[in-house]
């Protein structure tokens, strides 16, 4: 997969719920790339680190949202075989795992779908606050 860190970091700085980019890691040889975004989001409180490791043969994916501690995370590491969409899973913040949504073949859908879940997670934990 050819990632264009500069259009991803623009993406990025364009979502609303981005308040700035804070770690920036690019790694790239020839035959693989690593990059490691670290965003941080309103309120602000909360992070989003996104991970990426792109061979030949692979592309790993990990994009986790945390505040104190890990929140929830999208990957793509090949440890819940049972998992339907397999090795594609969900964390959420009890430590349980489910099948995913994000697949790791359109970097910019899977971000675009990961804010609006973030998003949706953030409401309710906001308004879990106020209730």
């Amino acid at each position: 997969m050819q990632i264009d860190i500069g259009d991803i970091i623009g993406f990025l700085e364009s979502n609303s719920i981005v308040s700035q980019l804070g770690t920036i890691e690019v790694d790239e040889t020839a035959v693989r790339g690593v990059y490691k975004i670290r965003c941080n989001l309103i309120p602000s409180q909360y992070k989003l680190q996104i991970k990426w490791i792109d061979t030949p043969e692979n592309f790993h994916y990990s994009y986790q949202l945390f505040a104190e501690l890990p929140l929830l995370r999208w990957d793509n590491a090949p440890h819940f075989p049972n998992i339907e969409t397999c090795p594609h899973h969900f964390h959420d913040k009890n430590g349980n795992v489910f099948e995913s949504p994000i697949l790791g073949e359109d970097i910019k859908g899977d971000l675009e779908m990961i804010f609006a879940l973030i998003s949706d997670f953030l409401m309710g934990d906001i308004l879990g606050y106020i209730n």
